[in-house]
């Protein structure tokens, strides 16, 4: 697993991925990183700064030829770095002024068989990615056994199998995400699992990490673009009108959310690439056929890049309401920054004035809510 990638970088570091000019440091008033790659090719191993806007090389070693090798660190403030045998192949650190660490791992697997001794930042960092990358081998396993289900004959009873695995798998993650951020408020190893929770069911808790993180390291700018993150999500609170979205259906006609004003509205974004998407278009299906003749619509946003990929899905799905639009933008989308989209499927319900009554939820909780808005 890329784990800078679980750190939902493009959404809180702005990260260009190339290398900047190699750092030089004072080995006497330096960190120091000691440590053995096991199954190493011959070469060199690189230490990064991970800044707001790059990287930074900060040292090299060359690894002898048991793996071992020495790197030196030169920071002010706590920060975020990288140890690189390759461009695909590092392991994320939080490394503290002088800090003396010992690292061990095997080069085949360097994010997944990392130890650290020496950094306790970077300890709690490995704590909280470790079990994320458990969880998404797991919901890649699911994912991979519903696409070898298609047009099986049980199919209807496969895909309720997996989307009980799947809500179980995320619910779990959820609870270990809110116990981790409750223990480790102070810390920026909160960073890497708070996109884990959706800011529209737990808001409170991106709120409490900001204001602990913002008091502790006022300069960073890591803190600094979380804070800034954290207000646009509060503006899109519950209450407040939802975001304007007018964009053109498969066939080039253009449709806006207000258009639909007067019903009460789900949002949803999706994608055809999506393969949770796919497993709860059924439930949006079914939820669409038994309240659409009560005052309920559904205005559906595609995060795809190919028109005859998300045509297909449109048809294959049985998504038969109208109100289908996307610009093709993929992640670039402009409804990404509108609705600070960090994950799909997604939901947004608003009401019959437009305004934003619940986001994100799905199965029984979001027909739940249709019916309260819709006053059944």
């Amino acid at each position: 697993m890329n784990i800078l990638k679980r750190l939902s970088v493009a959404q809180i570091f702005v990260l260009i991925f190339n290398i900047s000019v190699v750092g030089c440091s004072n080995k006497s008033d330096s960190g120091t990183i000691k440590g053995t790659i096991s199954n190493a090719k011959e070469g060199y191993v690189y230490l990064d700064e991970i800044t707001a806007n790059n990287f930074i090389t900060q040292d090299s070693s060359k690894l002898g030829s048991s793996g071992n090798f020495e790197l030196t660190f030169n920071t002010k403030e706590t920060g975020f770095f990288r140890i690189r045998l390759s461009e695909s192949n590092y392991i994320l650190l939080i490394l503290n002024e002088k800090e003396q660490v010992e690292f061990t791992g095997d080069a085949n697997n360097l994010g997944g068989t990392a130890k650290v001794k020496g950094s306790e930042e970077t300890s709690k960092l490995f704590e909280a990615t470790h079990v994320l990358q458990s969880n998404a081998e797991r919901l890649d396993s699911i994912n991979t056994v519903y696409q070898n289900a298609q047009g099986s004959e049980n199919i209807d009873e496969i895909t309720a199998n997996l989307q009980a695995a799947y809500m179980e798998i995320i619910n779990n993650e959820t609870v270990f995400v809110k116990d981790f951020i409750d223990k480790n408020i102070n810390s920026l190893a909160c960073l890497a699992v708070i996109d884990k929770l959706s800011s529209d069911e737990h808001l409170e808790y991106y709120n409490k990490l900001d204001k602990a993180l913002i008091k502790k390291y006022p300069n960073l700018p890591y803190t600094k673009l979380f804070h800034d993150k954290v207000a646009e999500l509060n503006k899109l609170g519950i209450g407040s009108e939802a975001p304007e979205i007018t964009l053109n259906t498969p066939e080039g006609k253009s449709i806006s959310l207000n258009s639909l004003r007067g019903k009460v509205v789900l949002i949803d974004f999706w994608a055809s690439w999506c393969r949770p998407c796919r497993m709860e278009n059924p439930n949006v299906v079914r939820i669409y056929n038994a309240y659409k003749d009560k005052g309920f619509d559904i205005y559906s946003v595609s995060l795809d890049k190919e028109k005859g990929a998300w045509e297909e899905a449109i048809k294959a799905d049985g998504l038969v309401w109208p109100s289908h639009v996307s610009d093709l933008g993929y992640w670039q989308s402009s409804v990404v920054k509108q609705y600070n989209l960090t994950g799909i499927p997604f939901t947004c319900l608003i009401d019959k004035n437009g305004k934003i009554i619940a986001k994100g939820l799905r199965g029984d909780a979001l027909e739940a809510k249709i019916k309260e808005a819709l006053g059944l």
